[in-house]
């Protein structure tokens, strides 16, 4: 590659470092505290749960694009080594050298037009799976599993059921609030007070 190429994509890149940088400094002076504020109160009995996940896409978003900006940096940086060495502009998929509109337009990129469409970039080529996809005991692709560690059957319910009694509070009314919308009330089709569990034979026989 020309010299004269070089120092142009170079500018280039620094100056997307540059745009990065400062873009990544306002989001740092403008992160809202709102999330915060949430998790430093005593409770949040009083606060409705879409406005906690309302604040928490936010600061899960707010996360992802500056994790993306971050890794941006990343191939920016080492792009700036590539020019340095003379393996700047080469394809990591094919091995061709990549077009120089895709260069302006993406100077930190590594494939050429065509790898991109096939979809080929390299965490395709990653041998580890991701963490949610390594599902140990009990959460597997069966509904049911049976192990020696148990000796019986433990499914997606159980599981639910063994860590939701912790939450349970003896006599608080949010738990049995009668119209079977508490966490741990059970639905019965048909009965709405218990003396109605009472069938009419039983009634008539202790009359």
């Amino acid at each position: 590659m020309e010299q004269n190429k070089i120092e142009h994509y170079k500018k280039l890149l620094l100056r997307e470092k540059k745009r990065i940088e400062d873009m990544l400094k306002k989001m740092q002076g403008n992160h809202p505290g709102a999330m915060e504020e949430y998790r430093t109160e005593l409770s949040s009995y009083d606060n409705h749960p879409a406005d906690l996940g309302t604040e928490m896409f936010m600061m899960e978003h707010d996360k992802g694009l500056k994790n993306k900006n971050e890794d941006i940096i990343y191939e920016i940086e080492n792009s700036i080594e590539k020019l340095k060495s003379g393996d700047y502009g080469i394809c990591e998929g094919c091995g061709v050298n990549i077009e120089e509109d895709r260069l302006e337009l993406i100077p930190y990129t590594k494939l050429c037009l065509e790898c991109s469409n096939k979809k080929i970039p390299l965490d395709v080529k990653m041998s580890f799976r991701p963490e949610e996809e390594d599902r140990d005991y009990p959460f597997k692709r069966r509904n049911i599993e049976v192990s020696d560690e148990t000796d019986m059957n433990f499914d997606r319910e159980d599981s639910y059921q063994a860590v939701a009694r912790y939450n349970k509070v003896e006599k608080d009314p949010s738990n049995t609030t009668g119209d079977d919308q508490g966490i741990f009330d059970e639905s019965q089709d048909g009965i709405v007070e218990e003396v109605e569990k009472l069938s009419e034979k039983y009634y008539k026989d202790t009359l």
